[in-house]
């Protein structure tokens, strides 16, 4: 195990900068998640990591030690790439075998390496395939069996599930979480699927979108999947973690107490949010957030909105239903337990409840939750 640390880390292919002031620090044995949309960088700060790509910039160190000038082969890092580029000639085990075989090691510690990776990925009776003999996602294991056999302080995840189809992904997202669990080691892993970072992860980093033109740099925010969740720093994380994301709607302060803030919607409707809001002033325009799965319908909830019934999506094991709120351009949408009973055309009461609102300033920056359960605890900038 090895962990990761990055100072002031800059890349840049010629004019065009890629990533841009990334400190980040990865312990021992902790499974981080680079996650974020397409084009934010993501991948090629995994390269940084792995030596693939040279740092412009900045400091990176692996186990205490600086590695920027290191190549790939000496960094005690094994990477998995979303191809699986297995030797279609070579039976799954001179697969997973070749790269100890280039380094020169002992035959019978190859056997038992080989051995080892394929009884932890169950594998041990595939040995003699060939790749053509195998599913999708029978290949993916024989990666990642070729990267355990040898032993790195960090395990490198590019993407390593697209090629799959739905069920195999969830089954082998177990598979890795599983694996993780019993080596103990060090992972980063590259995805653009949020539900796979939030399920795999013990600390996010997430990259911001079109991150060279954004003052906080190329890192929207780090934390455990929860902090990001219930603590989104800005608009972009509250709508990109979640899905369906955050609902936005946009409003006006009207009061600020200590302990929540009184915002007007376009509808005259108002709504309380439980927020530290006293560094902005009556009047100002804001942005007030709440999750699909926290609007309500009918009365009794802390705030009420009225809201036409746009489009359902009936899910079975539960219904989005989107709304239209007067002055509102996006629709509210509300996450229904089972089916909707509710048709298009319909009036409805959404149910807004104040320690569930986020509330977010002109600049798109999230003012801080007074809320109290324990996974909300974590200060948020203001």
């Amino acid at each position: 195990m090895a962990d990761i640390r990055m100072r002031n880390v800059y890349k840049s292919f010629k004019e065009v900068r890629v990533i841009e002031r990334v400190d980040l620090d990865i312990e021992e044995g902790e499974f981080a998640v680079f996650v974020g949309p397409s084009g934010c960088g993501k991948s090629t700060l995994l390269r940084l990591v792995a030596g693939l790509e040279d740092i412009t910039s900045g400091d990176l160190m692996i186990g205490g030690k600086k590695v920027n000038s290191l190549p790939p082969a000496q960094r005690g890092v094994a990477m998995v790439f979303q191809s699986y580029a297995l030797y279609p000639h070579m039976t799954i085990f001179d697969n997973m075998a070749f790269g100890l075989k280039l380094a020169k090691q002992d035959s019978n510690e190859i056997k038992n390496r080989v051995h080892w990776a394929a009884k932890i990925l169950q594998m041990e009776h595939l040995l003699d395939r060939l790749p053509k003999e195998l599913s999708g996602g029978q290949r993916q294991r024989v990666a990642i069996g070729r990267a355990i056999v040898r032993k790195p302080g960090v395990f490198l995840f590019d993407e390593p599930l697209s090629n799959l189809d739905a069920a195999l992904r969830v089954q082998t997202r177990i598979e890795i979480s599983k694996l993780h669990h019993d080596l103990g080691a060090s992972m980063i892993y590259v995805t653009h699927d949020q539900v796979e970072a939030m399920t795999l992860a013990d600390k996010i980093v997430l990259l911001n979108a079109g991150q060279a033109t954004l003052e906080d740099g190329s890192v929207a925010q780090i934390g455990p999947p929860l902090d990001l969740y219930h603590h989104p720093v800005n608009l972009f994380v509250a709508g990109f973690i979640g899905s369906p994301k955050m609902n936005f709607l946009n409003c006006r302060l009207a009061r600020i107490e200590p302990t929540n803030a009184t915002v007007n919607l376009p509808d005259g409707s108002t709504v309380r949010a439980a927020v530290d809001a006293t560094a902005a002033n009556p009047g100002d325009a804001v942005t007030l957030g709440i999750r699909p799965e926290h609007v309500t319908l009918g009365a009794g909830a802390d705030s009420t909105v009225q809201a036409e019934v746009a489009y359902i999506e009936h899910l079975g094991e539960s219904s989005f239903i989107y709304t239209q709120v007067q002055g509102i351009e996006n629709p509210v949408i509300v996450r229904q337990e089972g089916d909707a009973l509710a048709k298009m055309g319909d009036r409805l009461t959404l149910g807004l409840a104040t320690h569930h609102c986020h509330l977010f300033n002109e600049k798109g920056r999230a003012f801080k939750r007074l809320i109290g359960t324990a996974a909300e605890t974590q200060p948020i900038i203001q």
